[in-house]
C-alpha cells in the first residue's frame, strides 16, 4: 500500500526525498522492532512501519527509470525490479550470519540502521531529467510522440486498468504460490532431500532477477502485452507440469521457468503502466497497479496453504491463463487531446528533434 502515497508524493515533490522517506520508515520499522517484546509490536513497526517504507522506495526508481529511458522502458524497469529479487541473495545470508551471531533482535537494530544507509545513499541519484529531456540519438515512433497523460482518476475510468490490474493479480499469484511452498513440494512430489530442496530455492533469486531482465528486455522488442501473454502461458505450462512430476530435475525445471516468468510480471507491468498512461503521473498510477501484487501475494499464498497440491497446481494454471486471455483481449486506451495540448506538444516534440 505504501507505492501509492509513496508514487502521489514522488510526482509533487521529486524521487530522491520520497526515497529517504522510504528508507527511513524501513530503517525505523526495523531499529524499533529491535525492541519488541510481543507479536503485535512486530505487526506494527516491522509489518506497518517497515512495510510502508519499502513502497515509499520501490516506486522511486521505477518512475524515474522509465522517464529517463522512455526507449528501453522495459529492459531499464527490469533492471531495476531485479534489484529486489537479487537483494534476497545478498541480504539473506548476511541476515542468516547476524542472528546466528548476535541474535534476531540485534540484527533487526543492525540492519535497520544499514538498510537506511544504503536506501539513502541511493537516493542521491534518485533526480528527474530535465524538461524536454530525449535520449541521444532516438527517434520516437509517431505513437511515441503523441504520448497522452492520464491521471489517476482517469485511469481509473479506462476498461485496460482493470485487465492491467486482475491480470497482475492473478499472475502474480500464481508464481507467488509455488515459490512460497517451493521446498516443502520438492521434497514430497519429487523426493529431494531437505538440502537439496534448500539448494534449488537458494537459486530462486538469480532465476527471479534474471526474468526481470529477460522479460523485461524482451518486451522492448516484441511489445509489452505479447510479453506478458507469453509468459503466463509458460506459467500456466509449468504449473500444470506438476502434477505429473516425481523427479528432482523437472521439479527444478519447472520450478525455475516459474519463477523466471514470476520476475517478468515485476518487471513488465510498469513499463506497460506507463506505456499506456504516460510519465506525468507514473508514481501515482503505477502505486495503484502494483497494489494488485499486494492482493496477489496472500491469495497465492492462500492457494498455496488452502488447498490439496494438486487442486493447487490447477488452480494457479488456471490464474496464470486469465492473465494470458486478458493480456490477447486488451487495448490501449485512447484519450481525447485539445488542439491546443496537440499543438503544444507537436512543438516540444520539434524542440527536442531540433
Amino acid at each position: 500500500m505504501g507505492a501509492i502515497p509513496g508514487g502521489i508524493i514522488q510526482d509533487r515533490i521529486g524521487p530522491k526525498k520520497v526515497t529517504i522517506i522510504g528508507g527511513a520508515l524501513l530503517g525505523l520499522g526495523l531499529f524499533l522492532s529491535s525492541f519488541a517484546t510481543n507479536v503485535v509490536h512486530l505487526y506494527i513497526f516491522y509489518g506497518v512501519f517497515s512495510g510502508l517504507g519499502i513502497g515509499f522506495a520501490y516506486i522511486t526508481p521505477l518512475a524515474t527509470c522509465n522517464k529517463w529511458f522512455p526507449d528501453k522502458r522495459g529492459a531499464i524497469s527490469g533492471v531495476a525490479v531485479a534489484g529486489m529479487g537479487l537483494g534476497t541473495i545478498v541480504f539473506s545470508p548476511i541476515g542468516q550470519l547476524l542472528i546466528e551471531n548476535i541474535g534476531p533482535l540485534t540484527a533487526m537494530r543492525v540492519l535497520g540502521i544499514v538498510f537506511f544507509i544504503l536506501v539513502t545513499i541511493g537516493a542521491q541519484w534518485m533526480v528527474l531529467p530535465p524538461e524536454g529531456y530525449s535520449p541521444a540519438g532516438w527517434k520516437p515512433s509517431e505513437k511515441q510522440k503523441r504520448e497522452v497523460h492520464f491521471s489517476k482518476k482517469e485511469m481509473l475510468k479506462t476498461p485496460a486498468f482493470y485487465k492491467i490490474w486482475i491480470s497482475f493479480l492473478v499472475g502474480t499469484a500464481s508464481g507467488l504460490m509455488m515459490i512460497g511452498i517451493a521446498s516443502p513440494v520438492g521434497q514430497k512430489i519429487a523426493g529431494l532431500s531437505v538440502a537439496e530442496a534448500a539448494a534449488i530455492v537458494g537459486m530462486l533469486g538469480l532465476f527471479n532477477g534474471g526474468g526481470r531482465v529477460l522479460w523485461g528486455a524482451a518486451s522492448d522488442k516484441i511489445g509489452r502485452t505479447r510479453t506478458i501473454a507469453l509468459f503466463s502461458l509458460l506459467t500456466a505450462g509449468a504449473m500444470l507440469t506438476f502434477n505429473f512430476i516425481a523427479t528432482s530435475v523437472p521439479f527444478a525445471v519447472s520450478l525455475f521457468i516459474v519463477t523466471a516468468c514470476f520476475g517478468g510480471f515485476m518487471a513488465v507491468f510498469p513499463s506497460l503502466t506507463a506505456d499506456f498512461y504516460g510519465t506525468k503521473y507514473y508514481g501515482g498510477n503505477y502505486g495503484i497497479v502494483y497494489l494488485a501484487y499486494g492482493f496477489g501475494a496472500p491469495l497465492g499464498g492462500w492457494i498455496g496453504s488452502a488447498f490439496p497440491l494438486s487442486i493447487a497446481f490447477n488452480i494457479a494454471a488456471v490464474c496464470a491463463f486469465i492473465s494470458f486471455i486478458l493480456m490477447l483481449t486488451i487495448k490501449a486506451p485512447e484519450k481525447k487531446m485539445s488542439p491546443e495540448a496537440v499543438a503544444e506538444q507537436e512543438a516540444a516534440v520539434s524542440g527536442i528533434s531540433g
